[in-house]
C-alpha cells in the first residue's frame, strides 16, 4: 500500500472541547435528554456531560446553542468499495444485480480505484453524521480499500470479502481458499491499530460463493485471531432457494450452525427472511443482525421484522449497505425508515422513534460488540458524536416534543454542523477539515472512468 496514491490530509482538530448550550441525547440506558448542556471532550474520550462544567485554560469552546448533539451514526453494514457504482446497477433483482453489473464492476478494482472509491464514499458518510462503519470489503484493490479507511478518519471493522466458488462469479473475485485465508489474515495484521478505531473482520461473501473449506477456514481463523466474522444472509427469496438447492435442503441458518459459523461472533447482514423458527436457535449463539431498509426495499428484498428480533434477544444494528442499491450513506433516512417500516407491520405504537435513534446509537454498537466504546454520550467512552442545527424550519418544534422523535423522522444529513471522531473534529460547519472534498471529487472521476472502460459490461 505505500506506491498508492494519497490524499494530501491536514491535521484534524483536536485537543481539549466543551461543546455548550446544545441538548444533549446522551442514548445512555435511560435515553437522558439534556437541555441547555455541555459536553467535555479530552484525550479523546467523553470527560463529562452536564452543565456548569469545569474547563481548564486551553479549552477550545464550541457553541451548540440550537443544536442536538448525539452520539455519533453507527452503520453496521456498507460497501464503500461500491460508491462508484452508483447508478450503474438499476432495476435488478438481487442475484441478477451482482452477476450483471456488481461482481464485474468489483473485478476491475485496483488499489488505485479502490482508494478513491472509498474515501469518496467514507467523506460521504462523515458529511452526513456517521462515524463508525462495518464495511464488507472488495476483493481486488483490498489493500487501497483499508488504506482509504486508514485515512478517512472513521471508526471501521472492515476487512477484505472473500470468494472462492459460485456460479457466475468472475475468476477475478475467485481465490485460491488457503490463499485467501492468508491474504485476509495478512492484511488484518496491517489495518488494526493500537487505538482500537480500526479493527479487521472477516468476510465471506455468502454462502452461493463461498465453499465449505472457506467457511471452515473462517470459523478456526477468527477462533484463533478473535476477529468477527460479517457476512450476508437470508437477504431475498431467491438467495433462500438457491442455498437449499446448494445445500441439500439446508438453509442459511442451518448451514451456518453445521459449519460452526454461528459460534464465531457472526454479524449477519439482512435478515429478511429469518423466521420465528429461527430465533429460539439464534439467541444462544454471539451474533447480531444488521438491518438495511432501503437497500431490502430498493432490491426488492422484503422487511425484516426487526421487532421480533429484538423481542428474541437478537442484536439489531442498522446500515445503509452500498451505493450501488440504496443509493447514499446518510443513516438519518435508514432510522426514518426502518422506524416507519416496523410502524406499518406492528402498528404506529410498536416502534418509536428512541428506537430508531437508538439502531444506529447505542444498539448498532451492542450490534458490533463496541457498547463499551461508543454508543451513548457517557464518560469515558470515545468522544464520538454529531451535531444537529436544531434551528432549520424541518426541526423546528414546540419546547414539548421529544427529541428523539425529532432525530428520527426531521433529520437527515443537511443539518449536520460538525462530526467528531476519537475527539478529532473531522467536519465543522458542514465541511470536511482533513481533505479537500473537490480534489477527492477530481481523482475520483478519473478513477471511475479507468474502472468502467476495463469492466467489460457495456452501459
Amino acid at each position: 500500500m505505500n506506491d498508492l496514491p494519497r490524499i494530501e490530509r491536514s491535521e484534524p482538530r483536536s485537543g481539549t472541547v466543551l461543546m455548550h448550550g446544545g441538548t444533549v441525547l446522551t442514548m445512555d440506558d435511560d435515553a437522558r435528554v439534556l437541555r441547555d448542556a455541555e459536553v467535555l471532550l479530552d484525550r479523546g474520550r467523553v470527560a463529562a456531560v452536564g452543565r456548569a462544567l469545569t474547563v481548564f485554560p486551553g479549552t477550545r469552546l464550541v457553541d451548540a446553542r440550537g443544536c442536538l448533539i448525539l452520539p455519533g451514526l453507527i452503520q453496521g453494514h456498507v460497501h464503500l468499495g461500491q460508491t462508484f457504482f452508483r447508478g450503474l446497477a438499476e432495476s435488478r433483482h438481487l442475484l441478477q444485480w451482482l452477476g450483471d453489473r456488481i461482481w464485474p464492476l468489483e473485478a476491475a478494482h485496483d488499489d488505485e480505484s479502490a482508494y478513491w472509491c472509498t474515501l469518496w464514499g467514507a467523506a460521504e458518510c462523515l458529511l452526513s453524521g456517521t462515524t463508525t462503519v462495518q464495511d464488507i470489503g472488495i476483493g481486488p484493490g483490498a489493500g487501497g480499500y483499508l488504506q482509504a479507511l486508514d485515512d478517512s478518519g472513521l471508526r471501521a471493522i472492515a476487512g477484505m470479502c472473500l470468494m472462492d466458488a459460485g456460479e457466475g462469479v468472475p475468476a477475478a473475485l475467485l481465490g485460491d481458499t488457503d490463499r485467501l485465508l492468508a491474504d485476509t489474515e495478512s492484511l488484518g495484521d496491517g489495518f488494526e491499530t493500537t487505538d482500537g478505531r480500526l479493527s479487521y473482520s472477516i468476510n465471506p461473501r455468502f454462502i452461493l460463493s463461498c465453499s465449505d473449506e472457506l467457511w471452515q477456514g473462517a470459523r478456526s481463523l477468527a477462533a484463533r485471531r478473535s476477529w468477527p466474522i460479517h457476512t450476508h444472509g437470508m437477504e431475498h427469496q431467491a438467495e433462500c432457494e438457491a442455498v437449499r438447492l446448494l445445500k441439500s435442503g439446508r438453509d442459511e441458518i442451518d448451514y451456518f450452525e453445521d459449519v460452526g459459523v454461528l459460534e464465531a461472533g457472526l454479524r449477519l447482514a439482512h435478515g429478511v427472511w429469518l423466521e420465528e423458527r429461527h430465533h429460539a436457535r439464534l439467541q444462544q449463539y454471539r451474533m447480531s443482525v444488521v438491518h438495511c431498509p432501503s437497500a431490502n426495499l430498493k432490491l426488492g428484498s422484503g422487511i425484516a421484522d426487526v421487532v421480533a428480533l429484538q423481542r428474541a434477544g437478537i442484536p439489531v444494528g442498522l446500515g445503509c449497505d452500498g451505493a450501488a442499491c440504496n443509493n447514499d450513506f446518510d443513516a438519518f433516512e435508514e432510522i426514518r425508515l426502518a422506524a416507519l417500516l416496523q410502524k406499518l407491520r406492528h402498528g404506529p405504537d410498536a416502534f418509536s422513534g428512541l428506537d430508531g435513534v437508538r439502531l444506529a446509537t447505542s444498539l448498532g454498537a451492542q450490534a458490533l460488540g463496541l457498547e463499551d466504546v461508543v454508543g451513548s454520550l457517557e464518560v469515558g467512552k470515545r468522544a464520538d458524536f454529531v451535531v444537529l442545527d436544531g434551528r432549520r424550519p424541518e426541526m423546528w418544534a414546540a419546547a414539548q416534543a421529544d427529541p428523539h422523535d425529532l432525530v428520527a423522522f426531521s433529520a437527515n444529513r443537511s443539518q449536520v454542523r460538525h462530526v467528531f471522531v476519537e475527539g478529532e473534529q473531522l467536519v465543522e460547519d458542514g465541511h470536511l477539515t482533513c481533505f479537500d472534498l473537490e480534489e477527492i471529487r477530481r481523482q475520483a472521476e478519473r478513477s471511475v472512468a479507468a474502472l468502467v472502460a476495463r469492466c467489460g459490461i457495456d452501459f
